[in-house]
């Protein structure tokens, strides 16, 4: 038996669950299923390299407090030669 995609696209109830009714054309046997849950984005609303809108504008700064330790002094690697 071949591993078969099915691509979907439905829509969440107000209570954030989603039904879904596929026909696999498999019947009456078990079948193991992998749901992958990733949210629609209006092209509009991302931009080229598909990143929501104003996205680095919002986070940039958020985290003043974070601050790199300090790295100390790499070791000197050996010579390749």
């Amino acid at each position: 038996m071949n591993i078969e995609t099915i691509e979907a696209k439905a829509h969440t109830g107000r209570d954030g669950k989603l039904s879904l009714n596929l026909s696999t054309g498999i019947a009456d046997t078990d079948v193991s299923v992998t749901v992958l849950v990733r949210p629609v984005c209006a092209s509009s609303e991302t931009d080229a390299n598909g990143w929501p809108n104003g996205f680095f504008e919002r986070v940039v700064g958020s985290m003043p407090d974070l601050v790199r330790a300090d790295q100390g002094i790499a070791s000197e690697r050996l010579s390749l030669e």
